[in-house]
């Protein structure tokens, strides 16, 4: 479900917070030494949003956030004395919660990647979400009624309801991040393709071969989440998701794939009208789309620059600076990196430029590992690419999706999986256990 309502993200929470309390005690209990990349950074950043609710005197919160203070004299009939630095704590406790829950998902993730069979299969799982999700969205794009999620469903704002999301956009923040995944997975097939090749020294041959077919599958899921992609008529999430698919043979070093990619494209084109989307892309409707909210959502900084209007109480503070659409309520920045900025200041955005720093190291040396790593790195970049216009990470189902990948790509950087021949035999994203390809009996072959 991508609705951002309480009935879904609450159970959500729930059940990724259950997940990773029982990690930590299966840890406990087994008396294992829990190793968590960024665990100092993410401590840090929790303690600095529960910071932000504990009332302050009057004289501390001019130093520390004269916007805090303003804001409470503004509302205030009477001096103010006791305040704390978010401007609505209540929101804030809510972020907290969203952020333990995606925390404890992350120490989740950490620990069950140990499992050599399960990142694979998480993977997998991604990957035939989107598509089961993508065919959904076209279905209901073309019944009666489009804006009624799954035929049952009907949000309060319907509007932009695209698949099971609230908004078109968010649909293609999922889309930008499990597009890549599926063509590193079609790498993978196309690898196996090219040693059948080898093997039978007529090409045309190979084409029979399930390595063959396993392209032709692979190609067909690629092909239909590029067509939901465009039917969603996101230019963010389509931008953001041509950059990814191309980073995907960059970083495998196989750029002559691109042209394969490129005819993908074209299939998926035949699909979909797109001159709606294209009109998107003209010079005012760019400008208009995201630079207003922008400009005047930067005019906070001055008034809090240290540490912020408080983590997810930006739509509190941010009607005082409002100059466009000013009858409308505005939740998001539509930049999830400014909003960092203004939520967290600048102590919350060191600590999370940092946990990025160790995503994005992370993400570069497991991506040489294996094809579906280098799809696994395209996916977050596409997420991370996303979010400069929107704001998945605030969006349940892409954020936890968004973690449990970052965990994975940590997880397969630690391990130094990569296909060296001081590497193990086979990678916990390769072929599943007990599957034999050619790739590994020529590694076999060349051990002995």
């Amino acid at each position: 479900m991508g609705a951002v309502y309480e009935d879904v993200f609450i159970p959500l929470l729930v059940v990724v917070g259950a997940a990773g309390l029982a990690s930590l005690w299966a840890a406990h209990a087994a008396q294992e030494p829990l190793n968590l990349p960024g665990g100092a950074a993410l401590i840090a950043l929790v303690s600095l949003v529960v910071f932000q609710t504990i009332p302050l005197p009057a004289s501390v919160l001019a130093v520390l956030s004269p916007g805090s203070l303003a804001h409470y004299e503004r509302l205030s009939l009477v001096p103010v004395h006791w305040r704390p630095i978010s401007v609505n704590p209540a929101d804030t406790a809510r972020g907290l919660a969203f952020l333990i829950g995606m925390t404890l998902l992350y120490v989740a993730v950490i620990r069950q990647a140990r499992d050599r069979a399960w990142p694979r299969r998480v993977l997998l799982v991604v990957v035939a979400t989107s598509f089961v999700m993508t065919l959904a969205a076209l279905v209901q794009a073309a019944s009666p009624h489009p804006h009624k999620i799954y035929g049952l469903y009907q949000p309060r704002w319907d509007w932009a309801v695209f698949g099971p999301y609230v908004n078109h956009n968010h649909f293609a923040g999922y889309l930008a991040l499990a597009t890549p995944l599926a063509f590193g997975w079609l790498l993978e097939a196309h690898g196996d393709l090219r040693r059948a090749w080898t093997r039978r020294g007529r090409r045309w041959l190979a084409l029979g071969d399930p390595a063959g077919a396993a392209v032709l599958r692979r190609g067909g899921v690629v092909l239909t989440l590029m067509v939901g992609l465009l039917a969603s008529g996101s230019r963010g999430g389509l931008i953001a998701c041509v950059a990814a698919l191309a980073i995907v043979p960059i970083l495998r070093g196989r750029p002559r794939v691109l042209g394969g990619l490129v005819v993908l494209a074209l299939g998926a084109l035949l699909f979909v009208d797109i001159g709606p989307l294209m009109s998107r892309f003209t010079a005012d409707a760019v400008r208009g789309a995201r630079f207003p909210i922008w400009r005047d959502a930067i005019r906070l900084f001055p008034d809090f620059p240290w540490l912020g209007v408080g983590f997810n109480a930006f739509s509190t503070a941010y009607p005082h600076y409002q100059t466009i659409w000013i009858m409308d309520w505005l939740g998001e920045a539509h930049n999830d990196y400014l909003q960092v900025l203004l939520d967290l200041g600048l102590v919350g955005a060191g600590l999370a430029s940092a946990l990025l720093a160790i995503l994005a190291r992370a993400v570069w040396r497991a991506a040489r590992g294996h094809a579906m790593a280098a799809g696994l790195a395209g996916g977050l970049l596409g997420m991370a690419i996303h979010n400069i216009a929107e704001f998945n990470w605030q969006i349940p189902a892409n954020a936890a999706t968004f973690v449990v990948l970052a965990g994975l790509a940590v997880s397969l950087q630690r391990a130094r999986l990569d296909p060296s021949p001081s590497a193990p035999l086979e990678s916990p994203i390769g072929p599943p256990v007990g599957a034999v390809s050619t790739h590994s009996l020529r590694r076999r072959g060349d051990r002995a």
